[in-house]
């Protein structure tokens, strides 16, 4: 009798747990928009990525792995605002936002990931 109940109970626990991993895909998006000024129109640029860090050297790169593929960020470029939250370490899940304004100045968020 506990076997009938055995095998279901398993099997509903282990989908659940693919379910919770299949949720938890890696994330790669760009966004472009037109901004109208007093000046014309302009274009802005948000390039945003969720992964987990697999290298990071504070103040100069971090590389994160998305799904199969890998991308490398320089911190110290000097024409780039970059903005790191301290708890940012290898395996720790982040977002990775690259942005563009409509007047050409560039930044770098990296958040952990929630």
């Amino acid at each position: 009798m506990n076997r009938k109940f055995l095998v279901p109970a398993l099997s509903v626990l282990l989908l659940g747990g693919f379910a919770t991993f299949a949720q938890d895909k890696p994330v790669e998006k760009t966004v472009d928009k037109k901004v109208t000024t007093s000046s014309g129109t302009a274009k802005s640029t948000d390039h945003s990525v969720v992964g987990t860090v697999k290298s990071f050297v504070a103040g100069k790169t971090i590389k994160v792995l998305v799904g199969k593929k890998s991308h490398t960020f320089k911190l110290n470029s000097k024409d780039v605002g970059t903005t790191v939250d301290p708890s940012v370490a290898v395996g720790v899940k982040v977002k990775v936002v690259e942005s563009k304004d409509a007047n050409g100045i560039k930044t770098l968020t990296i958040t952990p990931a929630s």
